[in-house]
């Protein structure tokens, strides 16, 4: 018994490590813990909306480090703690820019390696207010255009909206009804200077953010325009899919109305079954419950072999008779050896 006590506190010793290891692991994987050696920098902002401490620093979109504190600053700027791993190298022309890391929000801080002076920065060093950049505010974008959402009449711009698509339908009374009801949709407007003034007013301060960003706005037109010119290349690759998945949701169509016919006979022959085996289960019962029997008896009888050995011991044919009574006639028989009544 304690040999048994034993194995089981070997076992149970062995469970509890395996386990604890997997917890330790997954807890690494999704809390993105890092255990390398890494150095701490500190980089000043204006504007730090959205960033949060454990945020992400980013290499080329490669993730190299993360957000350790945020701190504001006496003259209002923020200070961002942030650490790298140790085979990062910042320079006194590197540059920090807060970034969208998603649509729902989400920032980063992506660190780029400016015009500067190439000597090194070392660890517990500070990136200037000149050398970083703070996260479009998109708030203050969309924001802009609410006065002219509120100055705009739902009722007019559903009649609008449904004279346009009945007069491209062919279904509409007139076209003078759909300038008729463009004319009035374009005196409330005149009626709503001022709030245009205010849309006005309010895209003056975003425009002047967007001045700020014009450096990531050219980038981003420019990948833009390499998008398009690749997609461009590959016109007639794409052409090609297009037409290849046409053929396949052809073939498909095809097999399928092909095959429906086969498929309604089956199940119709299965509904036929199920109504056969359903009018005689009594039947169905007894089979399946002396099967097994059967087999293990049928089992015995090929254990010397790939055969089954049989010994006759009565011949007997059965015959109709006269008014269809059976007649038996025993053609051949013995009493002897295996067949010995017992």
């Amino acid at each position: 018994m304690k040999d048994n006590l034993s194995g089981a506190a070997w076992r149970l010793a062995v469970f509890v490590v395996v386990t604890l290891f997997g917890a330790f692991s997954l807890l690494a994987i999704f809390a993105q813990f890092r255990f390398g050696e890494s150095k701490e920098y500190r980089a000043v902002f204006t504007n730090v909306t959205g960033l949060e401490t454990g945020n992400f620093v980013r290499i080329a979109g490669v993730e190299v480090g993360k957000v350790k504190g945020i701190a504001i600053n006496p003259d209002s700027t923020v200070t961002v703690d942030f650490s790298t791993d140790d085979s990062v190298v910042l320079t006194e022309g590197s540059h920090a820019a807060i970034r969208y890391d998603n649509v729902i929000g989400g920032r980063f801080l992506s660190l780029d390696q400016g015009a500067g002076s190439p000597r090194i920065l070392g660890s517990g060093a500070t990136i200037p207010l000149d050398r970083t950049a703070p996260a479009l505010d998109l708030d203050a974008l969309i924001g802009g255009f609410r006065p002219l959402f509120r100055a705009l009449d739902p009722k007019q711009v559903n009649a609008l909206s449904g004279q346009l698509i009945s007069a491209l339908q062919g279904q509409g009374a007139t076209v003078g009804s759909f300038l008729a009801q463009t004319a009035a949709l374009t005196n409330t407007l005149a009626d709503r200077d001022k709030l245009i003034g205010e849309v006005i007013a309010n895209l003056n301060t975003v425009l002047g953010s967007l001045g700020d960003q014009k450096e990531q706005f050219g980038s981003a037109v420019d990948a833009l325009t390499d998008i398009v010119h690749t997609l461009e290349g590959r016109s007639q690759d794409l052409a090609n899919a297009v037409a290849y998945t046409n053929a396949s949701a052809s073939s498909i169509a095809d097999l399928l109305a092909q095959a429906r016919p086969p498929l309604t006979k089956v199940v119709g022959e299965t509904d036929r079954a199920a109504g056969i085996v359903v009018a005689d289960h009594d039947y169905m019962d007894n089979l399946l419950a002396t099967l097994p029997q059967s087999y293990r008896i049928l089992g015995r009888q090929g254990l010397n072999g790939d055969y089954f050995s049989f010994y006759i011991c009565d011949l007997v044919l059965k015959l109709n008779g006269k008014g269809g009574q059976p007649v038996y006639v025993k053609l051949a028989g013995q009493s002897t050896g295996r067949c010995t009544p017992k």
